[in-house]
């Protein structure tokens, strides 16, 4: 095997390992959204795939030449193809049908897979290398074929199933390398078969390729058009989502505080008005009869009234629900500015230190809803007459 050869092979699993672990994670993060609830399958996949491209490179780094039974390896490519075709077989499959029939298939096709090739290996006394290599062409033509071309054609159909037009839209070049490269993979399987093995379309193609030096590096390249595809169009996926319970959250925020304000402006400042009114109107029979003590009683007005005022201002600063979208700084002066001409305190802003952007839209909101309520409690609880943000 040449150097190109090895760092091929190399880079076949290395690719298809990537693969794997960014769609376990993918998985982890993606079950509610329904073109990703079963990625494990993929996982899967692709992580048999690694294994079985590392073998051959493992196998030459040993003094034994082989470090695992010749029967080993077709097993764990058996299994991955396996994985694949059950993946792209679920993508027509109603969420019900594959809680009911998904592990049954999966059992099924492994059970006569690896049944028939232990039958063969034991029962036939078939010799090992031979049985090897016709189960790997096997594999491809039965299981890594049609498995390719479903998990194409299926992921498109998912994708308008489940997906708005605009969303759809957004991620469809991302969707469109993955369907390219796996119906490649699906067709490839199809001529690019270990070399000695008179396969069907192999055989009269003259696609004799395994042994080639730029065989990895073909295999390579459709993994990571599969691995560039799936992470591009999930993490589009993930941001709409995110986007989305953001401006939730906000409205839901939004909702809460005025809840909260209505509440306390009928608890407080409704029933400061009414209290108001009856002192007034107590004050009519004594106008002529005690001028002073209606004076007094007048005075005790004029006092709730001012005090009520002030409470007014104060909801109407938080009830300003436009939140600056300005970076951290000019956004604070803005929330003080306000803070002035509801409250008419004085204010004062210090920044010391090397200021660095908050890139987070959401992060920011959050510090000046703090800031936010923080002047809110200094103007209802503090009696300041200035105040200072540093």
């Amino acid at each position: 095997m040449t150097i190109a050869a090895v760092l091929g092979h190399f880079a076949h699993g290395l690719v298809f390992f990537t693969l794997g672990l960014t769609v376990n994670f993918l998985h982890y993060r993606s079950r509610r959204i329904s073109l990703a609830r079963h990625l494990g399958w993929l996982g899967g996949f692709a992580m048999g795939e690694a294994l079985y491209a590392w073998y051959e490179i493992l196998a030459m780094l040993l003094p034994a030449g082989r470090f695992l039974p010749v029967v080993v390896p077709p097993i764990v490519l058996v299994s991955a193809y396996i994985c694949l075709l059950v993946f792209g077989l679920q993508t027509f499959m109603s969420e019900e049908t594959y809680r009911r029939r998904s592990q049954a298939l999966w059992m099924v096709l492994s059970g006569l897979s690896v049944g028939a090739y232990i039958l063969a290996l034991w029962a036939f006394r078939v010799d090992e290398d031979a049985l090897a290599r016709t189960t790997e062409v096997l594999a491809r033509y039965l299981l890594a074929f049609p498995g390719g071309l479903l998990t194409a054609i299926g992921l498109r159909r998912q994708s308008y199933q489940s997906l708005d037009a605009v969303l759809r839209g957004q991620i469809r070049p991302a969707l469109r390398l993955i369907e390219i490269t796996m119906a490649t993979f699906g067709v490839l399987n199809l001529v690019m078969v270990p070399g000695g093995v008179d396969a069907f379309f192999a055989g009269r193609l003259g696609f004799h390729l395994v042994d080639s030096a730029v065989t990895g590096w073909v295999w390579a390249s459709v993994g990571l058009g599969i691995t560039i595809g799936l992470v591009r169009s999930l993490t589009t996926i993930h941001h709409e989502i995110e986007s989305w319970v953001e401006g939730v959250e906000r409205l839901q925020a939004m909702a809460e505080d005025r809840e909260r304000i209505g509440r306390d402006l009928h608890d407080g400042i409704i029933q400061s008005i009414y209290a108001a009114g009856l002192l007034l109107e107590s004050v009519i029979p004594v106008i002529h009869a005690d001028p002073d003590r209606a004076q007094g009683q007048v005075g005790r007005v004029i006092d709730n009234l001012n005090y009520t005022i002030q409470d007014i201002r104060r909801y109407i600063f938080d009830l300003r629900s436009d939140m600056p979208d300005d970076d951290l700084q000019p956004g604070i002066e803005h929330l003080l500015r306000d803070f002035h001409v509801n409250t008419l305190l004085q204010t004062e802003f210090e920044v010391t230190g090397t200021a660095h952007p908050i890139h987070s839209m959401a992060r920011r909101r959050h510090i000046l809803q703090i800031v936010r309520e923080a002047l809110a409690n200094t103007a209802k609880h503090a009696q300041a007459r200035w105040v200072r943000v540093r």
